[in-house]
């Protein structure tokens, strides 16, 4: 009997990327390649042709970008579009009045995009649920999908309509959608806090290792949350502490807690450590959040 190691079989859409070959020659170029512009996004999107404004986010736009990064790319219209048989498309659902969001995939120079087609009103719904001192108790949660979109259009860069781009960052900069952002995951922390000091008590170290790096956690994404990173992504936080320097916590801290160091070998030491950070980081959200 021979042993075959197993294959992971991935799907990479329709276009060039199908082929390995040609993903291979493609991470090459991405790693050099300069950002789209607004004519080279309408020679693969003629339908966007209307668009009041439009923006691209994500890894690639922050210099974080990687062999197989692709391209975010966010077209703001003012009524619904058609979008063409031939492209590949599908809808997700928004918390808004007309929840209905375009996503086209396709391809995009040396990229592959995913455009997210929002509609004006729906994103000024979405921002003035903030607007308040207090943000709407009314106004329903917001999902992924919402908490991405205002992520990137802070962090993002215009392509066309860049005075629409302008005001609506600064709505959002400053409205409460940061301390709003702030105490959800504030609270997060805190739950599982109690958690960390219950496990530790009755000895179960291993869960308590667990519970304590979700508490840090959390709580490092407030405090950020209150210093202007309003990301979501879990998984660009090294870059993001890196990024956005906090007197509270130093870069080599973060990461040995991101990464659970030493964990293994002094699991209530290193529980009862990340708890009194995440604690720490916790006083100063709640002194910058008041």
């Amino acid at each position: 009997m021979t042993f075959e190691p197993p294959s992971l079989e991935l799907r990479f859409g329709s276009g060039v990327e199908v082929s390995e070959e040609n993903r291979r020659a493609l991470a090459g170029e991405r790693m050099s390649a300069e950002l789209p512009t607004w004519a080279d996004v309408l020679k693969y999107f003629p339908d966007f042709s209307g668009a009041t404004s439009a923006f691209v986010a994500g890894s690639v736009v922050l210099g974080w970008g990687h062999a197989a990064s692709d391209l975010d790319l966010y077209v703001i219209v003012d009524d619904p579009i058609t979008v063409s048989p031939g492209q590949e498309a599908f809808t997700r659902d928004a918390s808004t009045a007309d929840p209905t969001i375009n996503i086209v995939i396709g391809e995009l120079s040396q990229y592959r995009a995913d455009a997210e087609v929002w509609r004006i009103v729906q994103i000024d719904e979405i921002i003035g649920r903030f607007s308040g001192e207090i943000p709407d108790q009314e106004a329903p949660e917001l999902g992924k999908l919402e908490q991405d979109m205002l992520y990137r259009l802070v962090s993002g860069q215009a392509l066309h309509g860049r005075p629409w781009w302008e005001e609506r960052r600064s709505a959002i900069l400053n409205s409460r959608y940061g301390a709003w952002l702030a105490e959800n995951r504030k609270l997060s922390a805190e739950s599982y806090l109690e958690d960390v000091g219950g496990l530790l008590q009755s000895g179960d170290l291993e869960t308590a290792v667990l519970a304590a790096r979700e508490a840090f956690t959390f709580a490092l994404e407030a405090l950020l949350a209150v210093n202007g990173d309003f990301s979501i992504n879990r998984k660009w936080l090294y870059r993001r502490l890196a990024t956005t320097p906090l007197r509270e916590l130093s870069l080599d801290e973060g990461w040995a807690l991101l990464n659970g160091k030493g964990a293994a070998e002094d699991p209530r030491g290193w529980s009862e450590r990340a708890a009194r950070s995440a604690q720490q980081m916790l006083l100063v959200v709640e002194e910058r959040s008041a």
